[in-house]
């Protein structure tokens, strides 16, 4: 005997003994029946609370996530400005150069062929 021929013949007898049962014990059962339509009938509203609640903290995760992520970029591009201030002052090459920068750069603007 197999699986499935074991499975049908529980079946065949589970109907059978249901078909003679008693009025008594059909109202219990009918009784308990409604008793659990009803409790998943009232569980039902959380689980849209169960299920929004996971949902708004999975958004706020993304939207913190992006918002730091591109405020590094921001930082990230400010910093890599500063560093160069930075190795400038600390060189120990001349700043007269860098005193009459402005003058290099007219200089550059009129004659484009002095590059």
């Amino acid at each position: 005997m197999n699986e499935n021929d074991f499975l049908d013949q529980v079946k065949k007898t589970l109907d059978r003994q249901a078909e003679t049962l008693d009025g008594e014990t059909l109202s219990r059962l009918n009784q308990a029946r409604q008793s659990a339509l009803q409790q998943t009938a009232r569980n039902s509203g959380h689980s849209l609370t169960r299920t929004w609640i996971p949902m708004g903290g999975v958004a706020a995760a993304i939207l913190l996530s992006s918002i730091f992520l591109f405020r590094a970029e921001e930082m990230a591009v400010v910093s890599d400005s500063t560093v160069d201030e930075i190795d400038i002052i600390a060189s120990s090459d001349s700043l007269d150069l860098y005193e009459q920068l402005d003058f290099y750069m007219w200089l550059l603007e009129e004659d484009t062929d002095a590059v």
